[in-house]
């Protein structure tokens, strides 16, 4: 849960420096920084700590998963377009409430390895977000 939360913490604060850098660089190369950046911060903790390796048979094995990367180009891009128009909440609304339905799709079709059933109590709670998501979506960014 506390992983879960920092995560959502950093995606508001990546979001709200892609969608300023947005406005004076095209999406998608502030996308590519974004992503340079993170490539040498992760490099740098590949090489400084003991435990840690490349791994570079488990991506010969399984090379399909660098096309995460791809997805994060993408997510950024999209981010840094959406934040310009929608604002930030609105943005990361909306994008909370697609992962949550996509996510759904993955688990019950069994996508991500194994298959998680739905059961009302879930469907009711993605039903609450996504009316959440229409709510604050739908008002658009607030004028300053």
């Amino acid at each position: 849960m506390i992983a879960a939360i920092a995560a959502g913490t950093l995606i508001a604060i990546q979001s709200a420096i892609i969608g300023a850098w947005g406005q004076s660089l095209h999406p998608f190369t502030a996308a590519v920084w974004v992503h340079l950046g993170g490539l040498v911060f992760g490099v740098v903790g590949v090489l400084v700590a003991p435990r840690l390796g490349f791994e570079l048979t488990a991506v010969r094995q399984a090379p399909w998963g660098l096309l995460a990367g791809v997805a994060g180009m993408l997510l950024v891009t999209g981010i840094a377009v959406a934040v310009g128009g929608l604002g930030l909440a609105s943005t990361l609304a909306v994008v909370t409430g697609v992962q949550l339905i996509v996510g759904f799709a993955l688990e019950v079709t069994g996508v991500v390895g194994r298959s998680v059933a739905l059961d009302p109590v879930r469907v009711g709670g993605a039903l609450l977000i996504v009316a959440g998501v229409y709510v604050v979506a739908s008002r658009g960014p607030v004028a300053g």
